[in-house]
């Protein structure tokens, strides 16, 4: 039998900067242990940031306290003063890494340990940097306040290891934007861009070399050989759920060709083709499941082209990619965004 990605019911999250939710919502007079109830959580759960919850249940719980408390915005009120405590392990890999480069790309490469749910992207793009967030299942409810939230998360990371030459160029959100949008201006303090192709906070790529004060370099590898080592115990192979998590990152950098993925994995491509067959898939399989989650989240999420989707996603034109979703979902693209839009 053939493996595929596990559900998204499987995926869990630390509960994180996500531990300032319940508060929020007693301030806004919600009683938040009867709503955390009745997504079928325990209010325990945000005793403390290192528990654990179902990702799809914090989408859940999300959107619910979104719409009971009147807070559109409510994922970026919750983690505004989230820093890089909240991630835990990860969190104190990247402010003990020597450079602000070396900090996201540990993010990049272990806050799967942190968060199944999500795939971070650390990219530079001429003289800026640009540090993204993927939500997998484009179809999730309250996707957008996580993103509202890891994008608050990101941008106080950043001002914590990149210090006081940092600032935010600009957010790109790949949602709608709420009709009052002035807690992302105050707390990004730059252009905030909505209907986007990408969840992302862009800074000065002149910062990537910065070093990070107070970088310990005995605690980061310590830490980083605790990490490994989780990861190799979790990991039990390379196909499935990491190999889609890689190629979900690589898709949003343009390098999405078997070899990228081979070379992610320190193989060359056949050895890395054996290996996904000797686990009952294929990469081709791999990256029609990754295309389609992330055409999914595109056309849903946002009102970017449909030639942009297809150029985001890596086809030559908008027929190439219109034939390729409708072989996945059976519908153009276009009339599948105007169902989910008629849902709404």
């Amino acid at each position: 039998m053939k493996r595929g990605r596990p559900p998204i019911n499987n995926r869990v999250i630390r509960v994180g900067g996500a531990i300032a939710l319940p508060p929020l919502l007693r301030e806004c007079g919600i009683d938040a242990d009867a709503l955390i109830a009745e997504v079928g959580l325990q209010a325990t759960a945000f005793d403390h940031p290192d528990n654990v919850i179902p990702f799809a249940k914090l989408g859940e719980l999300a959107h619910l306290a979104a719409e009971r408390a009147g807070l559109p915005d409510l994922g970026l009120r919750a983690c505004m003063h989230t820093g890089l405590v909240m991630l835990g392990t990860v969190g104190y890999l990247v402010t003990n890494s020597a450079t602000v480069r070396a900090g996201l790309a540990s993010l990049q490469s272990y806050l799967h340990l942190h968060d199944e749910g999500a795939v971070p992207c650390f990219q530079q793009e001429g003289s800026l940097a640009v540090l993204s967030y993927e939500v997998l299942e484009p179809d999730l409810p309250g996707a957008e306040q996580i993103v509202f939230g890891a994008l608050a998360i990101a941008a106080n990371l950043l001002r914590e290891i990149c210090g006081a030459a940092f600032t935010v160029r600009e957010v790109n959100i790949a949602y709608r934007a709420p009709q009052d949008t002035s807690a992302f201006a105050a707390h990004f303090a730059a252009p905030v861009r909505f209907d986007a192709d990408r969840n992302a906070v862009l800074f000065d790529a002149a910062l990537l070399g910065h070093p990070i004060a107070g970088a310990n370099s005995q605690l980061r590898d310590f830490i980083a050989s605790q990490l490994r080592e989780k990861q190799r115990i979790g990991d039990g192979g390379v196909a499935g759920d990491r190999v889609q998590r890689v190629m979900r990152t690589l898709l949003a950098t343009g390098c999405i060709g078997q070899e990228d993925v081979a070379s992610a994995f320190g193989m060359n491509r056949r050895t890395f083709a054996r290996r996904l067959q000797e686990d009952g898939t294929t990469f081709r399989e791999l990256l029609d499941a990754v295309r389609f989650d992330a055409a999914r989240g595109l056309l849903r999420g946002s009102a970017v082209s449909l030639e942009d989707v297809a150029n985001r996603l890596g086809y030559a034109d908008v027929t190439a990619f219109a034939r390729a979703f409708r072989r996945w979902s059976g519908s153009s693209p276009a009339v599948w965004r105007r169902r989910q839009v008629a849902v709404v």
